[in-house]
């Protein structure tokens, strides 16, 4: 049985980037909403043994990345019609596009967040409290030092790329059994807990 992973689950996804847009943070961008979606999917990972969107977090050089949502994000700024969640994200979300790196805002502030649970508006509303003010370099640089970031990028250099033999790539998958790593958010058992949900999904094909 191979590593850890959930379902990505869009309409949640979409619910934790309205909520976080909806708090008028500053600078926020592709870049400052993948990192607050992973800190806050962190956040309630280690405390609830899931995540809130499900998504696939990468070690890329500017740190931890949600690898559908910022694939989403990108076409969602590129205006690319025609993907019913790229839809879906611009008629929510207005785009400043005067930015060197376009802003996201939601475009209704009544949302009812009818995907998030009770303990998902509770992580979000943390991590905006903690982290929501914060700059893009400063997110960076933390994220940089976390135990999952900071293996996944180590690992790379070991896998093949498929254009030059020996040559680094630019990214790695995260694991999500580090994210508990050295957390002071970790709730004993949690981690466990989250093993061993996921082999009973795995068993049942879920």
């Amino acid at each position: 049985m191979g590593a850890v992973d959930f379902p990505f689950e869009f309409e949640k996804a979409l619910d934790a980037l309205v909520y976080l847009a909806s708090k008028d943070l500053p600078a926020f961008d592709k870049y400052k909403a993948s990192k607050l979606l992973f800190l806050a999917d962190k956040y309630h990972l280690v405390k609830y043994s899931r995540p809130i969107t499900g998504d696939r977090y990468y070690a890329m050089p500017h740190g931890p990345a949600p690898t559908t949502i910022l694939n989403l994000l990108n076409k969602a700024i590129e205006k690319e019609t025609g993907n019913p969640q790229v839809e879906a994200i611009l008629a929510v979300l207005d785009i400043d596009r005067s930015a060197l790196h376009p802003r996201f805002s939601a475009k209704d502030h009544s949302r009812a967040y009818e995907n998030l649970s009770k303990s998902d508006k509770a992580a979000l509303d943390e991590i905006a409290v903690r982290f929501g003010s914060k700059m893009f370099p400063e997110l960076r640089a933390l994220t940089h030092e976390m135990v999952a970031y900071e293996r996944a990028w180590k690992k790379r250099a070991r896998r093949k790329t498929g254009k030059r033999k020996g040559k680094m790539p630019g990214s790695a998958p995260m694991a999500f059994e580090d994210f508990f790593e050295e957390d002071s958010d970790a709730v004993a058992g949690a981690r466990e807990e989250m093993i061993e949900d996921y082999k009973l999904r795995s068993l049942s094909g879920n």
